[in-house]
């Protein structure tokens, strides 16, 4: 019988045990010693040391197995093809940015598998350079306890096609990032208290599912990309000028579906997108709640399709940068909180379209240090005037001809999320009287 080199390779294969008792004191002996295809085994303890991994063998490490890089530069490097690092602490990289100091930084490393690790006072945590079908699985990572700017990525993707992101939970960090990296799946990942929980630029037919992205400065950026799948994610708490739970620039083919987006500055950010003719990107079935504007755009953005969303107690649902309107894209069958219509044939959708039109809006888009008049008595008081004065009517932002009537039940609502004070009621009041006054005594022509 003539063996496959592939079952001699594996017959020829040799356990090495790293540890006071083991055949090896260090595991940068131990990966000095291993030939292609070994296994080294690390038992517990704190290891001191910057081991270089540059052949194909599975380092695993036994519970308590601590790699501590002594806050100096990479921790762990990867050189070789088809690594497996599974089941060690990895902590204490240098802190400065241009040495790229990293919990494991792997560089033409394919097939790479890091999984079941915690990183911890890492810069960045785990950094693949030209580095294809990776999988990093089950990971906890945490950054330095520095200020944002000084931060690293939690994962980094560079050049990177085809890897796979699947279960990892990251925090304190700077961004995940993806770059350049074609053929992704983003799967069950958490990322929080973050700054971008995916920054994402120039990298195609990638699938982001089953995240949560939670308390970070922006939940979602993808930019620059075609041919991108967002399905049951959630994206909340995007606070601050720059919060968006997802936004979007000069991407195409972009399909967003079955998402939760709640409580965040802004629920959907699209700008430029997409950005080529006769493509088409596609929101539906998402709950867009409890943001202060559920989805934002420019005026030019067009040949999006919203369809069967629920867009439930926005402050403002769709708002367009500068003023005007939302009409160049394509909405029908979504659920609107602010609907007043009735279904009198019972098919679930309103009788008339749904006609977002409200004064207030269309002047905090051309003004927007009015929005801190946003929920006060003014502002109601000036939507009521402008329906008694149809001169003041504004070009509708967004008319629904499908609206639907029914809505699934979705969490509750913060209490007092975005509420301004009675003073601001009163200034607004104000304000609303500057704008009216002159135009009720404006001259009028006696009858003859």
């Amino acid at each position: 019988m003539i063996l496959s080199a592939a079952l001699l390779l594996a017959l020829q294969t040799t356990q090495l045990v790293v540890g006071p008792d083991g055949s090896h004191r260090s595991i940068s002996d131990a990966l000095a010693a291993a030939g292609p295809g070994d296994t080294i085994r690390v038992t517990a303890g704190v290891y001191h040391e910057h081991p270089v991994i540059d052949k194909p063998v599975a380092l695993l490490g036994e519970p308590g197995a601590v790699l501590d890089g002594d806050g100096r530069g990479i921790v762990l490097f990867v050189n070789a093809p088809a690594v497996v690092i599974r089941g060690f602490t990895i902590r204490g990289s240098g802190a400065d940015q241009s040495r790229e100091g990293a919990g494991i930084l792997a560089t033409e490393a394919p097939g790479i598998v890091v999984e079941d690790c915690r990183f911890e006072d890492v810069l960045f945590g785990i950094y693949l350079k030209q580095s294809h079908d990776a999988v990093i699985r089950g990971n906890t990572i945490e950054g330095k306890n520095l200020a944002m700017p000084l931060r690293g990525d939690g994962i980094r993707l560079w050049y990177s096609h085809n890897g796979l992101l699947i279960g990892n939970e990251l925090s304190r960090v700077r961004d995940l990032v993806i770059w350049f990296s074609d053929g992704t799946e983003v799967l069950d990942n958490r990322v929080s208290d973050s700054r971008y929980g995916v920054h994402y630029m120039y990298s195609d037919h990638n699938r982001f599912e089953g995240n949560e992205f939670r308390a970070n400065h922006v939940g979602a950026f993808i930019m620059y990309s075609n041919d991108i799948v967002f399905e049951n994610n959630l994206f909340a708490e995007a606070r601050g000028t720059t919060g968006r739970g997802l936004g979007f620039k000069d991407a195409d083919r972009i399909t967003v579906i079955g998402n939760v987006l709640v409580k965040n500055a802004i629920g959907i950010s699209i700008d430029n997108s997409p950005s080529s003719e006769n493509v088409e990107n596609v929101f539906r079935d998402n709950v867009i709640a409890y943001n202060d504007i559920g989805v934002w755009m420019l005026p030019s953005v067009h040949s999006n399709r919203f369809e069967g969303n629920q867009l439930v107690d926005n402050v403002v649902p769709v708002g367009v940068s500068g003023g005007g309107t939302a009409m160049r894209n394509h909405w029908s069958g979504n659920y609107w909180s602010e609907y007043a219509g009735f279904d009198a044939d019972r098919d679930g959708s309103g009788d008339t379209p749904f006609v977002f039109e409200r004064l207030s809006d269309d002047l905090m888009a051309k003004h927007r240090a009015l929005q801190v008049f946003n929920l006060s008595l003014g502002v109601t008081a000036l939507n009521t005037l402008s329906r008694v004065f149809p001169l003041l009517v504004p070009e509708p932002i967004v008319i629904d001809s499908a609206p639907r009537i029914e809505r699934t039940t979705v969490g509750k609502r913060e209490t007092g999320n975005g509420q301004r004070g009675t003073a601001a009621g009163f200034l607004a009041v104000g304000l609303l009287a500057l704008v009216t006054v002159p135009w009720l005594r404006r001259p009028r022509r006696r009858r003859a």
